[in-house]
């Protein structure tokens, strides 16, 4: 292919690509094929995504599922450790009856542990007080004993008697 030849082709490449350019250019388009065009590009992408309200609603559904089972997860915790502080009141004799007044228990005031080990320990130690309060009951050792002494404290109070006319000492 000579240098000639190759240049008149690209020439007329070059004019027929012009010839077209203008066609496109004289082309013009009324409102009503613009609307079409918009219509038929809309109706394609609506058509695209057709599926997304009932992705949207199997997405929330989802999000349900999710909260029910933290729900359900949260209430077998708890019923648990509820368990495991019934299990240890009742091995360390803690009461768990509310009180007259509608007081809580002693397991819910004294038994706060999350765990056996916790639990078993504030057990014992609940335990061990109320054990002690049977065994040396609920004395004050000198409650009611009057005592008598003697020397620079009993004068004092001789002296405070006279003083304000009380004579029983």
């Amino acid at each position: 292919m000579s240098t000639a030849t190759g240049t008149e082709a690209q020439g007329a490449e070059a004019a027929a690509a012009t010839d077209e350019g203008k066609q496109q250019q004289a082309q013009t388009f009324t409102q009503a094929d613009v609307d079409r065009i918009v219509k038929d590009r809309v109706a394609r992408v609506e058509a695209k995504f057709a599926d997304y309200g009932d992705l949207k609603t199997q997405a929330e559904g989802a999000k349900t599922l999710e909260q029910r089972l933290a729900d359900v997860e949260g209430e077998l915790s708890t019923t648990k450790a509820n368990a495991l502080r019934t299990r240890i009141a009742a091995e360390y004799g803690v009461s768990t009856k509310p009180g007259e007044k509608g007081e809580p228990s002693d397991a819910d005031l004294f038994l706060t542990g999350t765990d056996e080990a916790t639990l078993t320990a504030q057990a014992q130690r609940l335990a061990g007080v109320a054990a002690d309060r049977k065994q040396h009951g609920n004395v004050a050792p000198k409650e009611g004993a009057t005592t008598t002494s003697s020397g620079p404290e009993q004068e004092s109070r001789e002296f405070v008697g006279d003083l304000f006319g009380s004579g029983d000492n």
